[in-house]
């Protein structure tokens, strides 16, 4: 139930400001039926959601398993692939978004899935609103009413705000994760490497942006986000590199000069030790793993 309002405005804290900076238009929504056995794996090349309606289920994201139950809900930051395979007859509802103006900062300071268990008896009203995005259909991509589209982007927005705030309230988040959001100064650096990863950031220029001098930039760089600028900027690199080597399809050698890397070779080493893989082996391993588009 909602307070009354004090006299005074409440402060809004981080995670209220996290949550402001949401903007989930929504892209599409499928529901899925699976038989005991059956996986579904493909490549996304935007954020999302998958909820467990029924059933359990194993999830693969990279290297990471999770095992999941009926009322469980995942949440992907960013462009994923993600593995499901039902252990038992399961009803999996999917949503794609596009995450649009203040997220992609917020986004980017999550891990590569967020796991809320038990969201559908800790969030009821929040379950029902996702069982209801599909209105009973199987795949909603395709908006039949005037307003659908508006409607939808509404309430997916509101799912995962509610989605966030409870896990952050079950301590799920990493330590840090607040005061990455929260400080003004690291923020505008961490949306400059978003926004333009390709650039030939150095210290210095990204000091110069979080308007800070470089010792001190650095400083508070690596204890708010536990890592050096330059180690959290080839992440988010290669992270880019996965999408434009998936879904835009670039050759090795564009991919590397989208991304700001002098060499090819550069940027094969790079991606090698990012992911234990070759960008050739990497994506014609994922490539064998798609199955078809509905």
């Amino acid at each position: 139930m909602f307070k009354a309002l004090d006299n005074e405005p409440r402060q809004m804290g981080a995670l209220d400001r996290a949550l402001a900076s949401l903007d989930w238009p929504v892209q599409a929504a499928q529901r899925e039926l699976l038989a005991p056995g059956e996986r579904v794996a493909r490549v996304h090349d935007s954020a999302g959601f998958s909820y467990i309606s029924a059933g359990t289920a194993a999830l693969h994201v990279g290297k990471e398993r999770t095992e999941l139950s009926t009322g469980d809900l995942i949440i992907y930051p960013r462009a994923h692939r993600a593995e499901i395979r039902a252990k038992r007859e399961s009803n999996v509802i999917n949503a794609w978004f596009l995450p649009s103006g203040g997220s992609a900062q917020t986004l980017g300071t999550f891990p590569n899935t967020l796991v809320v268990r038990e969201f559908s008896v800790r969030e009821p009203n929040m379950a029902m609103l996702i069982e209801g995005m599909l209105s009973g259909q199987a795949n909603a991509s395709d908006f039949s009413r005037a307003g659908d589209a508006v409607v939808c982007s509404l309430i997916s927005t509101t799912i995962v705000s509610a989605a966030i705030r409870l896990w952050a309230e079950l301590g799920c988040a990493p330590e840090r994760w607040l005061h990455q959001v929260s400080d003004p100064f690291i923020a505008r650096a961490l949306d400059a490497i978003h926004e333009s990863p390709g650039d030939a950031w150095t210290l210095q220029t990204l000091a110069r942006v979080a308007t800070m001098s470089r010792s001190a930039f650095a400083e508070r760089f690596t204890t708010l986000v536990g890592r050096t600028p330059a180690s959290y900027l080839t992440e988010v690199r290669m992270e880019t590199g996965k999408t434009l080597l998936i879904r835009d399809g670039l050759s090795i050698v564009e991919t590397a000069h989208r991304l700001g890397y002098e060499s090819e070779a550069g940027f094969r080493r790079a991606f090698r030790r990012h992911t234990g893989s070759a960008p050739a082996v990497w994506r014609g391993q994922q490539r064998s793993l798609l199955l078809p588009a509905l």
